[in-house]
């Protein structure tokens, strides 16, 4: 109950701080007319037919630019970068003796990351019964 009162009396005193608004701003009538007077006999611009997006400078936020194609959010392409190009041993995914519960390639496809990688992809799946 008295946090109920605070809140409510804390939230009474936000709004008495709050300044009313006064109406809108007329920008018509003199200040229209005094601004046009002012600026609306200048001439054109003409480098806004050389501006666009890429000169402004990056992508629009959340978008991803890749050799000159916009992509949308989470729709560019994700390349796999193997952690050594050394490696001729394969890719075990879902390994049943592994420590670690999260593989690193839990979400991979086989296929692509075989060829991606250059190395054999091994899929271990567990079977699907207990043994005893």
């Amino acid at each position: 109950m008295k946090a109920l009162l605070l809140a409510v009396l804390c939230l009474l005193l936000g709004l008495m701080g709050t300044m009313p608004s006064h109406g809108y701003l007329d920008v018509g009538s003199e200040f229209g007319a005094s601004w046009l007077e002012k600026y609306g006999t200048m001439p054109s611009s003409t480098l806004e037919a050389q501006n666009n997006l890429w000169n402004w400078g990056s992508s629009p936020k959340g978008y991803s630019l890749i050799n000159g194609t916009l992509y949308p959010p989470g729709t560019a392409p994700q390349w796999y970068y193997p952690a050594s190009l050394s490696s001729v041993m394969p890719i075990v995914i879902n390994q049943s003796e592994s420590r670690n519960l999260q593989s690193a390639y839990a979400g991979v496809d086989p296929w692509l990351l075989a060829q991606l990688s250059g190395r054999p992809v091994f899929v271990v799946n567990d079977p699907a019964g207990t043994l005893f």
